[in-house]
């Protein structure tokens, strides 16, 4: 695995996780 793989891997994982956390703070608000 390259290292760019890694990194964009690494960060569609953090997007994702980010994602879900705005989700929750969204639906805590509503």
């Amino acid at each position: 695995m390259s290292t760019f793989e890694t990194l964009t891997a690494r960060l569609h994982v953090d997007l994702r996780r980010q994602a879900s956390a705005i989700c929750a703070v969204g639906r805590r608000t509503h």
